[in-house]
């Protein structure tokens, strides 16, 4: 009860992508959409990526899909698999150990922010299988460094399909094996992804400004210090 109440009461709603936006429209609640932001400046290209491997990021529990991944990981013997991150519940600890014994399958652990990033780089494709998000970061940082997404569920404000930016599966589990079977991020990929990211989430002066304008529009509206 209390988050809508807040949205409706807020002098600005920023959401993260046109999604997000229309859900709230046709609540009859305004938003702005500003987009995640990432410093390129800190990625270090990988020189003479191998990219062979799919790679998994994040919390390994069932809310972000662990059991869709181990699923995954079991019906594609031949691909092989990097997964950085931590067990967070009962479910994820249950599977990691079951990964364990798995040919097919690395497991990192938890990695520095900037050794994510490396390991990122340096993979086929980003892998997820989260059913539900905003627009996750490491979708943004995946795009930065040239490596598309195959994702299970989640196609932020639809800009995998719109910018063929990596492969939506809408829950299909057979279709997201068939899709890492058959991917290449050939075609110029590499290049379209990167110049995504320029156009809609590199942190720069104009990104900076638009933030700027968006807080005094907020702060000069008549009664907002009161």
């Amino acid at each position: 009860m209390v988050y809508p109440f807040l949205l409706r009461k807020a002098d600005c709603v920023l959401v993260q992508h046109e999604g997000q936006k229309e859900l709230l429209r046709k609540r009859s609640i305004k938003s702005i959409v500003f987009p995640n932001v990432i410093d390129t400046s800190a990625i270090d290209p990988v020189l003479k990526p191998e990219r062979k491997d799919f790679v998994y990021v994040g919390s390994l529990d069932t809310r972000k899909g662990f059991v869709d991944f181990y699923k995954l990981v079991v019906c594609s013997p031949t691909i092989s698999f990097k997964v950085i991150g931590t067990p967070r519940d009962k479910t994820g600890s249950h599977y990691y150990e079951k990964l364990k014994v798995m040919n097919n399958v690395l497991l990192t652990g938890r990695l520095s922010h900037k050794e994510t990033i490396r390991q990122i780089s340096n993979s086929k494709a980003l892998i997820s299988t989260s059913p539900m998000e905003g627009f996750p970061n490491i979708f943004i940082e995946a795009w930065a460094c040239g490596v598309p997404v195959l994702s299970l569920f989640v196609d932020p404000g639809g800009v995998i399909e719109k910018e063929d930016l990596g492969v939506i599966v809408n829950g299909d589990l057979r279709a997201l094996q068939s899709a890492m079977n058959s991917f290449t991020n050939a075609n110029g990929f590499e290049d379209r992804a990167i110049s995504y990211i320029r156009r809609n989430h590199e942190l720069n002066q104009d990104r900076i400004n638009m933030l700027q304008n968006i807080f005094y529009n907020v702060y000069s509206k008549p009664g907002a210090n009161q």
